[in-house]
């Protein structure tokens, strides 16, 4: 039985689960405190073998909401590298932005999805919670998005986006729930936990009020970009899902933490917003170094 056809599930990826010598070893290395480490599952031993490059995902039985809010125009700029400009849009009206009276806004907001089975470039595969944050901009004149912050309880696959120089945050102590509710309706709780201040602590309830269906279509995702450490890094899905799933969606953001930097707070979506359940594969690569000076 696949995991999207189960009507009950509920996952605690981490505990009593031993971390590998090669995981703390490549861990430290990127700077990971001991703490953060001793939470993390064993990878393939074989990283320490590989040199940094592309990351080349394989993301099966995955679910996934991508949700937006408007963020303060004015303040969305500066958190973006000059390359990129932010898209400006139209404030909406209440109860989408209550924030100070403006006539245009920025829009931001989260890739957020779970994977029964995520592996890395061709190594041993695990379950596996992500969260992007994005801003909507144009590079060069073309309409796409600025990742803000990348996470995951993944510890190869965090230490890959390290290696490339992304903002990789590590969030061992994630979790997701799911439950039937009394309608019938599959309701999946999902926590992302960074546990330090400042980290990316949120979370987000989905009650499934369509349930995709039909046979999987091909799609692509992408490229959104990121310039970090080591330069400017792309960020491409070639996706096979089902279509016409919808879902409630309450985001709950944690006091500062990092979504509220860029503006990003607690709001339930007045209507359904798109369900996504498939897989995909994607791919993540260091397009040019950083300009010097």
């Amino acid at each position: 039985m696949s995991w999207v056809e189960r009507a009950i599930r509920s996952r605690h990826p981490h505990s009593g689960r031993r971390l590998t010598a090669v995981v703390s070893v490549l861990v430290t290395a990127l700077g990971v405190s001991a703490a953060q480490a001793a939470s993390a599952e064993p990878a393939d031993r074989s990283v320490a073998e590989d040199r940094p490059g592309p990351i080349l995902t394989e993301e099966d039985d995955c679910f996934e909401t991508g949700d937006r809010r408007p963020v303060l125009l004015s303040d969305a700029q500066s958190y973006v590298p000059e390359r990129y400009v932010v898209t400006s849009l139209a404030a909406p009206p209440p109860p989408a932005w209550l924030g100070a009276a403006t006539a245009h806004v920025a829009n931001a907001g989260f890739i957020d999805y779970v994977c029964e089975s995520l592996s890395v470039n061709g190594h041993a595969p695990r379950p596996t919670m992500v969260s992007i944050g994005t801003v909507l901009v144009r590079r060069d004149g073309v309409s796409t998005d600025y990742v803000l912050w990348v996470a995951t309880d993944n510890p190869l696959y965090f230490a890959r986006l390290r290696q490339l120089g992304v903002d990789a945050h590590f969030i061992p102590k994630s979790s997701y729930s799911e439950t039937t509710n009394e309608n019938g309706q599959r309701r999946i709780t999902v926590h992302y936990v960074e546990n330090r201040p400042g980290g990316l602590d949120h979370t987000r309830t989905i009650t499934v009020v369509a349930t995709p269906s039909g046979l999987p279509t091909p799609s692509i995702g992408g490229p959104i970009y990121h310039l970090g450490s080591k330069g400017e890094v792309a960020i491409a899905w070639s996706n096979l899902t089902q279509s016409g799933g919808r879902a409630s969606v309450c985001l709950d953001v944690a006091p500062e933490s990092l979504p509220t930097v860029y503006g990003i707070t607690s709001y339930c979506f007045p209507n359904p917003r798109t369900f996504t359940v498939g897989s995909w594969t994607g791919t993540i690569e260091l397009l040019s170094p950083p300009t010097p000076g």
